[in-house]
């Protein structure tokens, strides 16, 4: 559903097919139950698009955790340059001190794309998650009031 998601933001994909009418998981033709949430069409209906606010919701979540991935890959290299400057702030510029900065700036530079690809990674998608919770609780209680069957 995810990438499903991602490709009608890109508008790889059109907002258009055969939805669980709860979750809006794609749902096969000869299906009548979703594989996602269990809900039958029976019970739910169906939908032939995916709700905007749902694909909205979507386009945050995944803002959020792009921004925990950058927000660490560029505060590593910051701190990277920072500590590589130091050798040629403090004493004079010599072939150790050019050599030294380099390094510290590629180890930093794989020290902080490591770290924004794992850490990173883990806490943006939770906080993404977080963000989904609460929007499809309001999305849910938003659709029972205007829909109480």
């Amino acid at each position: 559903m995810l990438l499903l998601l991602d490709d009608i933001l890109a508008g790889q994909a059109p907002n258009a097919g055969r939805f669980c009418g709860h979750c809006y998981h794609p749902l096969a033709p000869e299906r009548d139950v979703c594989a996602h949430c269990g809900r039958s069409s029976a019970q739910t209906g169906t939908a032939e698009a995916v709700p905007r606010a749902v694909i909205e919701m979507h386009r945050r979540r995944r803002g959020r955790e792009g921004l925990v991935v950058r927000t660490i890959a560029w505060g590593g290299l910051t701190v990277g340059v920072v500590a590589a400057l130091v050798p040629i702030a403090f004493g004079n510029i010599t072939w150790w001190s050019v050599t030294a900065f380099f390094a510290l700036l590629a180890f930093f530079y794989l020290l902080s794309a490591n770290l924004a690809n794992s850490v990173g990674d883990a806490l943006g998608y939770r906080w993404g998650q977080s963000l989904v919770r609460r929007e499809w609780a309001r999305f849910e209680q938003e659709r029972c009031a205007r829909d109480p069957d």
